[in-house]
């Protein structure tokens, strides 16, 4: 059957509202998350002084935890691929964080707010924070983050992330 260039455009018409409608569930969904994540966190909030100019260029709640290093990679015939889980994390940054092409020097205070209060080394979690953000078009590269600041807030259920990005 072939479809005319009506039907055809009709029917991209309809896919891509269903992807908009998908993206802004998402946003609404990791809104609500974040609002019941607020109200779990017992910890004062505690801001850094900062000792030079810096332009903050991010400011960003996910409600999710990344996978660690350790469930970021799993072997397939020919080599290494990213995990379900590591897509699915990527989708959701994509769908939250700002494509902004940042090509400066920049700086990252990540705070994890896990799920649990299992052992976790906190680092393992960085490497698909950073990288989530090169994907979703926010940076071109991850060689530009010339200082992180990397902190485990309180247990949050479900997981939220707190990113604050600033350039240098």
């Amino acid at each position: 059957m072939r479809w005319s260039e009506q039907q055809l455009e009709a029917h991209l018409k309809a896919h891509r509202n269903k992807a908009e409608r998908s993206k802004l569930r998402l946003k609404t969904e990791n809104d609500a998350k974040v609002q019941q994540a607020r109200k779990n966190i017992v910890q004062a909030k505690l801001e850094p002084n900062t000792e030079y100019d810096e332009k903050q260029v991010l400011f960003c709640e996910v409600a999710a935890t990344p996978p660690s290093v350790n469930h970021y990679w799993e072997r397939n015939g020919k080599g290494m691929k990213l995990t379900d889980r590591a897509r699915q994390f990527h989708a959701v940054m994509m769908a939250l964080v700002p494509a902004l092409r940042l090509s400066s020097r920049l700086k990252l205070e990540v705070v994890f707010h896990f799920p649990t209060k299992q052992k976790r080394d906190i680092d393992n979690h960085l490497k698909a924070t950073i990288d989530s953000l090169v994907k979703c078009g926010f940076c071109d590269d991850d060689e530009q983050f010339d200082e992180l600041i990397v902190k485990r807030g309180a247990v949050v259920k479900g997981g939220l992330i707190r990113l604050k990005v600033w350039e240098l």
